[in-house]
């Protein structure tokens, strides 16, 4: 028909935004994003920096039944100061900054593949802020430290350690909630 204009429907557009963390961004992750009772699986790729925008094209179509895709908008955590205050320590550090340490220590023994040891990361980083200058707080990839995860038979991590005058005096196994990491904590001042 000559002279009429059809009106084509665009499609929907639905935004997101999405805070990774350095690590994840990195080395990739994949999230899952609920929208109107239905899950979808984000893949991020490997290297993403903030800004990065991820389509899931025609995913509307699955949540809200009409066609038009997801966007998401990417913002990388940056490293913050309490990073700073967990160190890494390896099978050649153990015994200077963990046994030999003035302060009381605990010691985070986990790996980058652990999704439990990745939840319980923000704690004792958190952790390790409130209480700096009275604890140290460390962390030893039992990946690339066999000799410290042998010798203090890190066989489930995340393993949390609780150190005092170069002596273990307490343990932590799985992702266990604050509260409880903290009450050892304190336990390990009194």
């Amino acid at each position: 028909m000559v002279g009429e204009s059809r009106e084509q429907a665009q499609p929907s557009i639905a935004r997101y935004g999405l805070t990774i963390s350095a690590d994840e961004a990195r080395d990739g992750t994949r999230k899952v994003l609920a929208r109107k009772g239905k899950k979808l699986e984000v893949r991020i790729p490997a290297g993403v920096v903030t800004g990065r925008l991820v389509r899931l094209s025609n995913a509307l179509q699955l949540t809200d039944g009409q066609p038009g895709d997801i966007l998401i908008k990417v913002s990388v955590k940056q490293e913050s100061e309490a990073t700073d205050q967990v160190l890494e320590v390896t099978d050649g550090t153990f015994e200077s900054e963990v046994l030999e340490s003035n302060l009381p220590v605990v010691v985070d023994f986990w790996a980058p593949w652990c999704g439990p040891c990745r939840m319980i990361a923000p704690v004792t980083e958190k952790l390790a802020r409130e209480y700096a200058g009275r604890l140290k707080f460390c962390k030893v990839n039992v990946d690339q430290n066999p000799l410290a995860a042998q010798k203090f038979q890190a066989m489930s991590i995340p393993l949390v350690l609780f150190f005092k005058e170069g002596e273990v005096v307490d343990q932590s196994v799985g992702a266990v909630p604050e509260s409880q990491l903290r009450s050892k904590v304190q336990a390990l001042l009194g």
